[in-house]
Parts: structure tokens; C-alpha cells; sequence
């Protein structure tokens, strides 16, 4: 058995319950972060019932400062670390002006801060084994949000954050990508009161993938030394588009867009 240990952020479900599979099945130990004690419980049984690992549990909220730092308190001071995937993110719709601002430092802190803090108190050790930091970005960090004003930014911020870092250290050995799902099926869009049976597509240019193909695709990514991981033909094309088209069509296909995110 392996001693090698990653730490994942989000991980009661979706695209960091996936990534909590991917790493038992690939031999590591595990510590899970999230805010859903019960469901975070019944996944780390099942994990190591499943794979033979050991599995430690942090329960809180990150956008709660004590709970954030006392996360952060942990990861520095483990003694080995091998992976950290800083996946905790959610969205709060709504224009810039139309939302509360606790609601938008709460999203600040979750993924600005939160992402930065555990990134930097991972780093020596991440440093150390050559291991892997995997921070969940999107799509979305390439286009503009008017309608869920901070979500995209701030997912800018986590890829951007992630190249410089990863930039900087890959001659020391870490391999780090930013993760740029397009629509996962996840429990993401449902607890924010959509249907996923009408909500995701199965075809087409807005085809939602598994969280399962988003995680697979980011391992073949990283073997790649790719920084950025984006999965599916569509959303690849997508991102294409939106770095070499004209602004101006990217706002007046916006203007048309039936997402409340993007427009409204």
C-alpha cells in the first residue's frame, strides 16, 4: 500500500467526489473536506471499504474563517503531501449590484482565498514528493458573467493562479492544471433549483459530460504536462472561439444566450 496522501477540497460530491475516486483507485490516501457531514461520512466509508485506504475527514465551510484557517492549519502541517485539488466553488446568480455583498465575499473567500491559502501551504510539500495540485476552474473563466457577476472572474482567477504557479515551479518537479469543466452532471445545478433532467443536454454544443470523464481526462491531461483541461469536443471549441473570435461576437451571441448566467 501506498503512503502517498491527497487532499480534496468539495468532495461530498460531483466533480470532488469523482476526484476522491480517482486517487483511492490510484492507491492514495485520503483527507476530504467539505461542508455535508453525512454524505461526506458515507463516501469515505465506502472508500475504504472499496480500495483498502485511509480516509480522514475535515467537515466545515470555507467561506466560515475559522474553518478555512483551521483547514489550512492542517495542510501545513502534514508531514507528506502528495496531491491537493482545491475544488470547493459554487455560483450565486444575480448582477453585481442585485446580490448582497456578504453573498459575494462568501463566493471571494471560497474560491480567491480559499484556493490561494491551501495552495500556499501545500506548496512545500507538493514541491517535495514532484506531486500534482489540481485547482477547479471553468469554461466560465473565459467568458464574461453579467448575470452571476463574480462566477466567472473568480474562476478566472483560479486558472490564471494556477498557470503562474505552475509555471513556476514545473522545473521543481510540481504538476499543477487548472480544471475548466463545461456543464458536469454533478448535484451542482440541482441544488441551485434546476432540473437536471431538463437542464443537461446529451448532444450538441452544450453536451454535459460525467464528472467521472471530467477527472479522467484531467489525468491524461496532466501526464500530457498540459496546464489547462477542458473535456469534450464541444467545449474545447468553445474555448477556441471565445480566445480568437472578435469581442463583438462574442457579446452579441451572449445577448442571444438562453443561460440567466450570461445574460439575462
Amino acid at each position: 500500500m501506498s503512503d502517498r496522501l491527497a487532499v480534496i477540497t468539495g468532495a461530498t460530491s460531483g466533480i470532488g467526489a469523482a476526484y476522491a475516486e480517482a486517487f483511492a483507485q490510484r492507491g492514495y490516501h485520503l483527507l476530504l473536506a467539505g461542508r455535508r457531514e453525512k454524505e461526506l461520512c458515507q463516501l469515505a466509508d465506502r472508500l475504504t471499504e472499496q480500495y483498502a485506504i485511509k480516509v480522514q475527514l475535515q467537515i466545515g465551510d470555507l467561506s466560515v474563517h475559522h474553518d478555512l484557517h483551521t483547514l489550512v492549519d492542517t495542510v501545513t502541517l502534514l508531514p507528506a503531501l502528495d496531491a491537493l485539488v482545491n475544488n470547493a466553488g459554487y455560483a450565486v446568480d444575480g448582477r453585481l449590484g442585485d446580490v448582497d455583498w456578504s453573498d459575494h465575499q462568501a463566493l471571494l473567500d471560497v474560491h480567491v482565498l480559499a484556493t490561494t491559502q491551501l495552495t500556499h501551504a501545500a506548496l512545500p510539500n507538493l514541491i517535495r514528493a514532484k506531486g500534482i495540485l489540481i485547482n477547479v476552474a471553468s469554461v466560465a473563466s473565459w467568458i464574461p458573467t453579467g448575470n452571476s457577476a463574480l462566477y466567472g472572474p473568480t474562476k478566472a482567477y483560479v486558472r490564471s493562479l494556477t498557470e503562474s504557479v505552475g509555471l513556476a515551479y514545473r522545473a521543481e518537479g510540481l504538476k499543477a492544471l487548472a480544471l475548466c469543466p463545461g456543464f458536469t452532471i454533478t448535484d451542482f445545478h440541482s441544488r441551485m433549483g434546476l432540473n437536471p433532467d431538463t437542464f443537461y443536454q446529451k448532444k450538441g454544443f452544450v453536451r454535459a459530460w460525467t464528472a467521472g470523464q471530467v477527472v479522467e481526462q484531467s489525468f491524461k491531461d496532466l501526464n500530457k504536462g498540459r496546464l489547462i483541461s477542458v473535456m469534450g469536443w464541444n467545449y474545447k471549441m468553445l474555448v477556441f472561439l471565445v480566445r480568437h473570435l472578435p469581442m463583438s461576437w462574442l457579446f452579441a451571441a451572449l445577448g442571444r444566450s438562453k443561460s440567466a448566467r450570461f445574460t439575462k
